[in-house]
This record gives structure tokens, sequence and C-alpha cells, in this order.
């Protein structure tokens, strides 16, 4: 086994290229469908349960899967916003694997513009963000 900026390789490459795989279908999926159809695809899958990690299992390789999603979007993608799709990415793995999760999407005024935002809650808590930011400058607009 190798070691490299968190990762366990080769075991991690599975996860790695299936973050860069996701990514694709859903900027695809997010300029074909609604988003609450998205979100719904996502619920109605099925889980798999015979291989939920425990929760701190879960969370380590939820962090590699975020950081996957960021480099892709960043390197590849050229997406410097990529909080919707990684989003989409963390939410189906937690939803296969069984782990209690929720996404969100809201809306904020940066001066005259409006502004998005889309992020997760996993085990009940928000997931990488500051919570205190997230309440006061968005409005919860859609929750799945």
């Amino acid at each position: 086994m190798w070691k490299h900026k968190g990762y366990e390789l080769p075991q991690d490459v599975p996860l790695i290229a299936g973050a860069l795989l996701r990514l694709i279908y859903y900027e695809m999926m997010i300029h074909r469908k609604p988003l609450p159809n998205i979100l719904a695809g996502i619920r109605e899958m099925d889980n798999d349960i015979s291989f939920s990690p425990l929760p701190e299992e879960a969370m380590v390789t939820l962090d590699k899967l975020w950081r996957a999603c960021g480099f892709w979007m960043a390197r590849l993608l050229r997406n410097p916003r990529p909080c919707l799709r990684r989003s989409l990415v963390l939410y189906r793995w937690c939803r296969k694997h069984g782990i209690d999760s929720k996404l969100f999407v809201g809306v904020g005024k940066d001066g005259d513009m409006l502004k998005g935002h889309a992020w997760l809650h996993v085990y009940g808590q928000v997931y990488r963000e500051d919570p205190v930011s997230l309440e006061s400058e968005y409005t919860v607009m859609l929750e799945g």
C-alpha cells in the first residue's frame, strides 16, 4: 500500500475515479433535469447497507471524496464554484451507504447580486462548512 496526500493507493483509485465520473454525470444532469428530480432520484436509489461503514470510517472516506471532487472541479473541469456538484456526489455516496445525510441548497445576497450555495449535513451536523455563516448568509430554498 502506498500513501499519498491522505489517500491509500491503489485502494482509493476507484473512489477518486468515481468522483470524476459522478461530477461529469451531475454536470450533465443539472442542465437536463430540475434539481428536485435529481435529488429524488438519489433518495430513491437502492442502499448498499451490507457495506455501510462505521461513522468514523464513513467520515474518513467522505473527506477523501470531498477532496477528490475539489481537485477534479478545480483542475480538470475548471469550475471555481463546485459546491452543488460536489454536494450531489457526496450526498449520493452517503445515501448509497446508508449514512444519515441531507443536502441543502440556499440563496443569499451579495450586494445587489444573488448567490447560491449547496452544502451537506451528515449525521445531523453541517459537513465542512461554518454553520453560523450558512445561517446568516443563506436562506434554504431546497432540502433533499
